[in-house]
This record gives C-alpha cells, structure tokens and sequence, in this order.
C-alpha cells in the first residue's frame, strides 16, 4: 500500500498495520528484522532515507544498524554511533538521543532551517553523497513495557502524487507511532529469543562438561576394573586402584616399584589404557634386557651412517611412542649416560638421534618400573639423583602376593581357567592338599610365580581330574610361621562341589582359628606369622564368625 492509500482507506491501513507486524513477528535474525523495520517504515510514509539506532547492552550508546541511504554504509564515518551523556550529562544536542531519553517523536520539517539541534553528522553526509536532507521525523522504539531500545529515523518524505519532497503531517506520524511500537515490540522479542538461545547453549555446554567430568570420575573410580587382567579385591589393591585412578588421565611420569613378579608391566598398561593417549600406542623396553650398545639406538633411533650397518635411518622408541606412552622397565639397569639423555627428555622434550645435528621434540609420557633399590643406588653413584627424583614425581608401589593373600583364591581360579581353555583340558577343581601348598608357599616370585605353578599343573593333570599335590612338584607342604611350630591343618574341608572360593574360604578360616589357637588368641602374634596386617586379620575373624571357646 502507498503512502497516500493511507489517507484514502483507514480500515485497509489498520489491516495492513497487523500484516506488517505479523510479517515482523516471523523473522528472528535480528539484523534482517531492522533492515526489514527501516524498507517497511520507508514504504508506508514515502521516505527517501531511513537510519535505524539500537540501544547497546550497556545502554550507554545508540548504534547504527542499519542505513538505507544512497551508497553510506553503517561503517560510513560521518555517520555513526550516539553516545547518550557526553561528560557525564545527558546528550541533548543530539536528536536521537533526545528521541531516546525524553520518548517523544520528533518531527523536523526543514533541518536547514532548524536550530534548535546539532546536525553536523547529517550536513556532513549530505556534502558527501552530494544530497540534501529536509524533512526528518525521529521516533524512540518503545515497547509495552514503556523502555527504549532504539531509534527509527527517516528523512525527505516524498508526496506520491507530484513526486516533490514534502513534510510528515500529523497522519503520518500516527502510521510511524503506530509502526514504530509494533517494531519495538518485534525487536524485544527477538533478543529474548537470542538470549534463550544463548542461556540453552550455556545450559548444553555445561551439562556437556558435566556428563564430560561425570564420565571421567566414572572411570577414575573404575580404573582397575576396566582392565580384565587386573585381579584384585585386597585392600592392598584397592589403595593400588585409587593411586592409578588419581593419576591415569594426567601426564605426570610415574616410577611403578615392586618385587619381580609382582605386574607391574600390567599397572603401566592399566594406566595408559585409562588416560587421554589410549588411543595411541604404548610401546614397551626392558633396559636389562638390551646390551648398553644397543639400548641408545633402541631408545633414541639413528640416522644413517651414524655407525657400520647403519644403512637407513630409524625411529627410536621416544619417537614410535609420540602423542602416546613409553614404558621403560628394569630402568634401575640404565647406564650413567643414558640416565643423562633420559634426563633431558623428561625435562625438555627433546631427543637427539645417534648421528644426528639436531634435536626433535617429542610428546611421549614416560612410565618407568623397577624392583631395585634406587635409594641405595643413589648412594653409591650407580643412578642419577636429579633422575631419580625426577622420576619420583609419583611412585607407585606394587604389593607382593604375601601382602594380598585375600586374592589368591580369585587368581587361582583365573588361572586354571585360562590355561584349560588354551590348552583344551577340562580341570574338574583343586584337591584340599593342593590348596594347602598353594596357599602355604611365600612365593618370592610373587604373581607369576603362581601363575607358572598353576600353568605346570594344569598340564600335568589327568583330563577331567583335579590338581593333586603331585602337579606341584617345585612346591614343599605348607609350613605357617618363621621359627613357630608348624601347623598342620586336617582336611575336613567338606565336599568340593562349592567350587574353588568356597573350598578356599573354608581352608582359610581353618587356618586362621588354628593359628589363633596356637598363640591363645592374641592378634597381633597370629598377624604376624600370617604376614597380613591385623587389622586385615580382624576383618577376616569378623568376616569367618570366629570366636574364642569359652574356656579357651
């Protein structure tokens, strides 16, 4: 509808007023609606030009938007933002500003001839684009709840029957009040529509960090179960479980210690395969088991001719392992000068190849292990103190088998089931005597020990039998006790259709009231020739229901 068609049809001018606000109501770009406000208000009233402003979130400044005028853009330099206070009173001079703070509509029907503000910026664009504005009515955007957040301003209406530059007469400035609270309503809505949307996102990144956080928790609290191979319900485990849970997911070097036997190549795995680098590779090297010569090459690579038979370059370990985890074992086995290299790349990141002028930087977390004592190495110059503690960051220490013989039924069981399955021979249980032998020995090879001793046996048992005491032949019959009376245990453990934990159990809590037995009671004693802590022996007593007969 042209502007003059409002004059003409008031009925159809109210029904296109609720059009262009249902239009208005559609668009939620925030741009493309003040664009669409400024076309729109242009077309009802005929306006050559059109600015609109927009309060910013400090509502200390009204933006330029949008400009439809000519080529000036809303980066244009002569016209630009208006500051509401200038020296910290209200901006007055300025027409949209006043627009702003007072809320009326200002309706100018010559700026040339007008002195009542400053209209440098407009003179100044006029004499740029070569223009001249005269009539210029200036409306504050002010939405129901009475708040401004704009300015709509519009210049050189246009009569639509003679084409010349006319004033806005007090019709037109009904339509552009009318319109203007319209836009202002459709401007408010928008913005609180951005402004959920920005909540939601930061509502979704945080629930995002959250189940992120929650996830990581979940698998530090169940590290040492997320590794099958890991066999362990001992309290000496569980405070195994914690450490690694504490550390898995960071890139602190960690100093795995332990007797022979004892996993620990197994804890570095569970450690790698429970942080951020378990997507990469761990790679693995035993330093006692690579003569000095060639541990450097092994380690650091070369490049070629860096010595005879060095025909190729190749990558050391430092650099297969990058982006992921270096396991160095036996590492108490390290040459002085190795220790120096190995030195340096755990404080700079940098390896140097044998034959090589530079250095190469490398992302690798080193995992060391060793059953040596390096406090007595240290002492006696045969490992670097500044290496050692700088592996000492976060030591871990393995316990031995005698310090979780809670586990030991459980890693019995494991271990007849992996080595019937792999060597197709069904094992019906374990005879009382065996048990007796297995549990009775100390064990100075720790886990593999047992795991070699069950492995021989299940070989050497009759398919579908039971291990005997003769399938143990490297073990002696059970003695308890350092210089104590042996006690021999008697074999009425009951059927062994409960299976191996229930047979164990039983043979456990017989052991436990007879020592008890033989050293009247006292706990302490008892814990002591068991070699487990006392209060894992009174956990036992409670667990087993053991009491003193009265008398005793």
């Amino acid at each position: 509808m042209r502007a003059m068609d409002w004059l003409k049809d008031p009925a159809a001018a109210v029904q296109q007023l609720i059009n262009l606000n249902i239009s208005l109501s559609f668009e939620r770009d925030l741009h493309k609606l003040l664009e669409m406000i400024v076309t729109t208000a242009r077309n009802l009233t005929g306006a050559e030009y059109g600015r609109i402003y927009v309060l910013d979130s400090t509502k200390r400044v009204l933006c330029l938007e949008v400009i439809q005028h000519q080529d000036c853009a809303p980066t244009d330099p002569v016209l630009g933002d208006v500051p509401l206070r200038v020296d910290g009173v209200p901006n007055t001079r300025h027409v949209c500003a006043y627009s702003a703070f007072s809320g009326r509509l200002i309706n100018i029907a010559d700026v040339y001839g007008y002195a009542g503000f400053d209209f440098a910026d407009v003179y100044r664009c006029d004499r740029q684009h070569r223009a001249r504005t005269r009539s210029l009515i200036t409306v504050p955007l002010r939405s129901c709840e009475e708040s401004t957040n704009g300015v709509l301003q519009l210049a050189n209406r246009r009569d639509p029957e003679t084409g010349k530059i006319t004033g806005f007469d007090s019709t037109m400035e009904g339509i552009i009040r009318a319109f203007a609270s319209q836009a202002a309503v459709a401007i408010d809505n928008v913005k609180l529509l951005d402004q959920k949307r920005r909540l939601i996102e930061v509502l979704d990144n945080a629930n995002r960090d959250l189940r992120e956080e929650n996830e990581a928790l979940r698998k530090r609290v169940t590290v040492g179960l997320e590794h099958p191979s890991i066999i362990g319900e001992s309290p000496a485990m569980r405070r195994l479980f914690d450490l690694i849970a504490k550390i898995a997911d960071s890139d602190v070097t960690v100093l795995i210690r332990g007797e022979t036997g004892t996993g620990k190549e197994l804890i570095a795995r569970t450690i790698h395969q429970n942080s951020r680098r378990r997507t990469r590779e761990i790679v693995t090297q035993n330093c006692a088991a690579v003569p000095e010569g060639l541990l450097e090459s092994e380690l650091f690579g070369y490049r070629k001719g860096a010595f005879t038979g060095a025909a190729t370059d190749k990558k050391g370990l430092f650099e297969q392992a990058h982006g992921g985890t270096l396991f160095l074992d036996e590492i108490g086995d390290l040459s002085i000068e190795l220790q120096a290299k190995l030195l340096r790349v755990l404080q700079e990141g940098e390896i140097r190849p044998l034959g090589a002028v530079e250095t190469r930087r490398v992302n690798v977390r080193v995992l060391a292990a060793t059953h040596q004592d390096l406090e007595t190495l240290v002492a006696n110059g045969g490992f670097r103190e500044d290496l050692y503690y700088r592996l000492m960051v976060f030591p871990i220490e393995v316990p031995p088998l005698r310090e979780r013989a809670e586990d030991m039924p459980a890693l019995i069981d494991a271990f007849i089931r992996r080595y019937s399955k792999r060597y197709d021979r069904r094992i019906s249980g374990v005879a009382p005597e065996s048990l007796r032998l297995l549990l009775g020995h100390d064990y100075p090879g720790n886990v593999r020990e047992l795991q070699n001793q069950v492995e021989r046996a299940v070989l050497l048992a009759e398919p579908g039998g039971p291990l005997l005491p003769e399938h143990f032949p490297l073990l002696s019959k059970a003695r308890i006790g350092d210089g104590s009376p042996t006690l021999i245990v008697d074999d009425q453990l009951g059927p062994l259709g409960g299976g191996l934990k229930d047979t164990v159990r039983r043979f456990e809590a017989r052991l436990i009231e007879e020592h008890l037995r033989a050293n009247n009671w006292n706990q302490t004693r008892t814990a002591e020739l068991l070699g487990v802590p006392r209060r894992t022996l009174v956990e036992k007593i409670g667990k087993y229901h053991i009491e003193r007969p009265a008398g005793e």
